[in-house]
């Protein structure tokens, strides 16, 4: 059962005239008391309302059949919703343009929320469209649409003016396709109109949301318009007009608006300060409970993947490509948010190219000598926070559920047509660096690997992961596969297919002596190649990694420490988590805008439940490594993640790993 929530909502109405290809001397009227007071009332009035978003849980984030989030929705702050600037553009039922204008310095606010101001249009523009008043509008051509973008960025301002001087790269016929750009590095800060600057206290830009809410109807003959040039008697585009019963046309409507970035909330979903147990030991008898041998503590967490560029405008379509796109249409549980670069993304060419730079800020992995990998980097690429930092700000988004969710940052829309190519290189996402914390049931060695490390990966002892069972040093691998027994899978995996019998190391204790080990003579065993590397030949590199890739390819995961600056030393690993869109509750099996960031949603994250160790730090040491052309989702999970998108529409999402 879908549950709602109504709340309070902020509604902007706005008296707007247009002031398009023309100088203020032209723009006259009968104002009493006005300079142009008895003039050749050359100006005429129109007004216009817009509203803004509007709110309205659940942990599993759908689009509904009409638009929304099955989580609800949330008001959001009082900068994230403040109108400063509004410009207005008309355009035909073709969407060609006719004029357009700009308010600026909206500042009568009233209780309710309201907004009022009028402005002039020039007569002699609109005359354009009636042929200088020799042509009576037929009832089809009456039917304009009025868009309006609250808070206008000067780049989209300034691709407006192009349009209406018919100069720049968007034409008459063409300027609803305009993209609008977002370029940041991790240094650079976030410093864009687009979320309202640094502080965002300079207003959101938000464009209309529903294009049959923007249809509008105005007079058949210029001279009609000869009844609205005064103040007191501006035309109201947002009224009944003489649209008459005409159920096409928005009467007495406002034009509903949308911010045009997404926002990402970050709670902590853990019971101890981001903190997870991970690895238990086995119980020593039924019903005993289980021990804790290692827990993770989440300290970073990073974007990856945020697209540069987004449509002024938000179109969808059936397949997600930008042929026959709806402007300013509605998504819905079976159609797509249709992105910029739709296209390159369908035939794959951005991940066979590997010009992931051309297209997103904080990309997943570095590319050298067209070769990708997720190295250092990589790292230094991605926007990275501490966890800390997130969680101790002040900017607490509203209070979701009884949970207490922090604003993290702002991203940009990013898309992907189809479901199968929903894949690692080319979707949003976050990953969270963990550090490893030995348990009360931790050995001795693993105790005092974790607690003793020096970040020294040369010198400090090697973690190796199988079958999610963790030993500290190689010496504790072959002891443990030799015990398991020549048919198990851990021998095979530890020492290949040998001709000779493997033995252990053991000191000499009591009366026993010293037992030396023997290792596998199969050349191309982890085992045999760890002799190399280790004992024969130590610190050859072109030898470990022989030895990393034998062992990883026998499904080893191998962790070493490191410190990175600002951090303790210790072991640390990651989860990647691909922000959901749309969740079709079935894991393995990706649906429709299942991944991907969407304007005007608010992401509601939150690390619920880690039952495994993440990914190593060292790419070579990895048995799975994220390649690009990977699917987003995947049959095993290493994460539970808690992702509400709120209007600002929500969704929530619990990540598990």
């Amino acid at each position: 059962m879908r549950m709602k929530c109504y709340s309070k909502f902020f509604v902007g109405i706005l008296s707007l005239g247009l002031l398009a290809g023309c100088s203020n001397d032209e723009l006259t009227g009968n104002e009493p008391g006005s300079e142009w007071d008895g003039s050749t009332k050359d100006a005429v009035y129109m007004n216009v309302a817009i509203q803004l978003p509007v709110a309205g849980g659940s942990t599993r984030s759908e689009t509904g059949e009409n638009g929304g989030s099955s989580d609800g929705t949330e008001v959001g702050k009082d900068y994230e919703n403040e109108v400063k600037s509004v410009l207005l553009v008309l355009a035909d039922k073709e969407n060609e343009f006719i004029a357009y204008g700009v308010q600026e310095g909206i500042v009568d606010a009233i209780a309710s929320g309201k907004v009022s101001t009028t402005q002039k249009i020039s007569k002699s523009t609109l005359a354009t469209y009636y042929n200088n008043g020799e042509k009576t509008l037929t009832p089809d051509e009456c039917k304009i649409y009025v868009y309006a973008f609250c808070n206008p960025t000067p780049d989209l301002k300034n691709i407006i003016e192009g349009v209406a001087n018919n100069s720049g790269e968007f034409g008459k016929t063409n300027w609803y396709n305009a993209v609008g750009s977002v370029i940041e590095t991790p240094s650079s800060g976030q410093d864009h109109a687009v979320w309202g600057g640094t502080e965002h206290k300079q207003g959101f830009l938000m464009s209309t949301a529903n294009a049959t809410k923007a249809l509008k109807q105005i007079p058949a003959n210029l001279s009609d318009w000869d009844s609205y040039t005064s103040v007191d008697k501006a035309f109201n585009l947002s009224g009944m007009n003489n649209a008459g019963s005409d159920k096409e046309v928005n009467n007495n409507g406002a034009i509903p608006v949308e911010r045009a970035v997404a926002r990402f909330d970050f709670r902590d979903g853990s019971d101890d300060d981001n903190t997870y147990v991970v690895i238990k030991s086995k119980a020593e008898s039924e019903g005993a409970t289980e021990k804790t041998v290692m827990k993770i503590q989440l300290q970073k967490m990073a974007l990856v993947n945020m697209s540069k560029a987004f449509y002024y405008l938000r179109r969808v379509s059936d397949n997600g490509l930008a042929a026959n796109a709806q402007i300013c249409g509605t998504e819905t549980d079976d159609n797509y948010v249709v992105d910029t670069d739709a296209d390159v993304k369908f035939d794959n060419s951005i991940i066979a190219s590997n010009n992931y730079d051309e297209y997103f800020n904080f990309c997943l992995g570095h590319v050298k000598d067209n070769t990708w990998a997720i190295d250092v980097d990589a790292r230094k690429q991605w926007y990275t926070s501490k966890i800390s930092d997130v969680l101790g700000t002040d900017k607490e988004s509203d209070n979701w559920n009884d949970k207490k969710y922090k604003i993290w940052r702002y991203v940009t829309e990013n898309t992907i047509p189809g479901e199968d190519i929903q894949k690692n290189g080319i979707s949003t996402g976050v990953i969270f660096k963990g550090k490893m914390i030995a348990g009360d049931d931790a050995n001795d060695s693993l105790t005092e690997a974790l607690e003793n490390a020096t970040g020294n990966s040369a010198t400090d002892p090697i973690l190796y992961l199988y079958s999610n069972n963790l030993y500290v040093t190689w010496k504790e691998v072959r002891a443990a596969a030799i015990l398991a027994g020549t048919t198990s899978e851990f021998y095979k995996a530890v020492f290949g297919t040998p001709n000779n019998t493997p033995v252990a190391e053991k000191e000499a204790a009591g009366n026993d002596a010293k037992v030396d080990a023997e290792y596998s003579d199969d050349t191309t065993s982890p085992d045999y190649l760890w002799n190399e590397w280790q004992i024969k030949d130590n610190g050859n590199t072109e030898k470990q990694s022989a030895f990393k890739a034998a062992a990883t390819s026998s499904k080893f995961t191998i962790y070493q420490s490191s410190q990175e600056t600002g951090e303790e030393p210790g072991y640390y690993c990651y989860y990647f988590y691909w922000n959901r869109h749309n969740n079709n509750g079935n894991n393995g099996v990706m649906g429709a805008m299942e991944f991907g960031v969407v304007r005007n949603n608010v992401y509601k994250l939150a690390v619920t439940k880690i039952d495994r160790l993440g990914h190593p730090r060292i790419t070579e040491n990895d048995p799975d490594p994220l390649d690009p052309d990977d699917p987003d989702e995947k049959g095993d999970v290493y994460l539970t993640l808690s992702v509400e998108v709120l209007p600002w529409t929500v969704r929530v999402n619990n990540i598990e790993f």
